[in-house]
């Protein structure tokens, strides 16, 4: 895993405004100033340490973990039974892999998991497959604050504001970078986004797609891994309380073709990332195939190019499309989430392998969200010969050839 992240030129900062008690991970308000003192002197290079003694610092700190849980009720990923997550003679060699996951929700039933269970509750099963590549991205579909004010007339069913400390669980499983271009990122308002973008500089998680301006939502986070550097840009589309950023307005970065290829082209020419990774928040829900604008924009993506196109929003899984000497992943589903329909359940990852500036291979991991737990696992066989054979058929119609191999699919370029 990568931990070179920088959110275009922004430099590291750190909220001022927090609560008398840093609930529900148990930091004072004084201790969190206290580390985000510390966070920025080393970001400076004044501390002896440096981001490396923050993150240890953090943690150590935050182990109090939610009220009533504790080592007993969050077993390491070693101790829960399941199906090995043993990716032996699965690894395609190449100077970068990345995992690539759906849409991840901390807030709702699964923060209640949290609050019970502990940060890693949701990321348990899956830990070693996360932090197995050198990059692993998802799309976070909350904010993650204590502060701000429900969007007006949305039902708070679906206003989603997780705890600051579940944001700890991206950092245990193994996630270098998140995308925050959603309908969900405002839910709470500008103030909710400011602490949401403060809480993930701090633990060193890449973030995209959102900021405290037009400029900010707009910039890339940029990896740096032994294989080369990596770039991610993401958008989302016009909708309801998708909230654009502006000059001075904190919001998302909208899907406009045109700003995209503006932002492809000074990101090529003035950072020369060796890889580009452009993910959007478009589609229907529970749609099983892209439609005309997704495959106009991600087409385009590609063309002004982009590496990889990845998608998110419709909770299932979507069709692939390579595209020239790109990959299109339409829609990626879901990977921690508490939604009804069973078809939402039904997810994969994508292991991707990124080689000679394009990419080489794409991996399909099968996954299955577990109803009531809403932690993802390995697929039994079963439900991976569903997943796989559903991808497969849908790959097809885009002329993209899915070759499954046991409880694995395949893309080769």
């Amino acid at each position: 895993m990568s931990r070179g992240a920088t959110h275009g030129n922004e430099a590291l900062r750190a909220s001022s405004r927090f609560p008398a008690l840093f609930s529900p991970i148990g930091v004072s308000a004084a201790e969190f100033r206290g580390l985000a003192r510390a966070g920025r002197a080393a970001a400076a290079g004044r501390g002896p340490a440096g981001p490396a003694l923050l993150l240890a610092l953090l943690l150590s700190s935050c182990q109090p973990r939610f009220p009533g849980t504790g080592p007993a009720e969050t077993p390491d990923p070693a101790e829960v039974p399941g199906v090995s997550l043993s990716l032996e003679g699965a690894r395609t060699p190449g100077p970068v892999t990345l995992l690539a996951c759906g849409d991840v929700l901390l807030s709702r039933t699964v923060a209640a998991r949290i609050e019970r269970h502990g940060y890693r509750w949701p990321f348990r099963h899956v830990r070693d497959l996360v932090s197995s590549a050198d990059l692993a991205f998802c799309n976070l579909e909350n904010p993650a604050s204590f502060v701000g004010t429900p969007y007006p007339g949305k039902p708070a069913e679906v206003t989603f504001r997780a705890p600051p400390g579940a944001l700890f669980g991206l950092k245990w499983a193994g996630f270098d970078a998140v995308s925050l271009a959603n309908n969900h990122m405002s839910d709470y308002g500008p103030a909710a986004i400011r602490e949401t973008l403060d809480y993930l500089d701090l633990l060193g998680i890449g973030r995209a797609g959102a900021g405290v301006d037009e400029t900010s939502a707009r910039a890339p986070a940029v990896l740096e891994t032994p294989g080369g550097r990596v770039a991610f840009l993401a958008y989302a589309e016009a909708g309801w309380s998708v909230v654009p950023a502006g000059p001075d307005r904190a919001g998302v970065a909208p899907a406009d073709p045109a700003r995209m290829a503006e932002d492809i082209a000074a990101l090529r020419r003035d950072l020369r990332p060796d890889y580009i990774v452009v993910s959007v928040h478009w589609g229907e829900e529970h749609e099983r195939h892209p439609g005309p604008a997704q495959r106009e924009f991600g087409r385009a993506a590609v063309d002004a190019g982009a590496h990889l196109v990845l998608g998110h929003h419709p909770h299932v899984l979507q069709s692939l499309e390579r595209y020239r000497d790109g990959l299109i992943v339409y829609s990626l589903g879901n990977f921690v989430f508490d939604m009804s329909a069973d078809s939402t359940y039904d997810t994969a990852a994508l292991r991707i392998t990124l080689q000679g500036a394009r990419v080489r291979a794409a991996e399909i991991l099968p996954l299955r969200i577990e109803r009531g737990d809403y932690a993802p696992r390995p697929a039994s066989p079963e439900e991976a010969a569903r997943i796989l054979t559903g991808l497969r058929d849908g790959s097809r119609l885009f002329g993209t050839a899915v070759e499954i191999e046991g409880a694995r699919g395949r893309i080769d370029f």
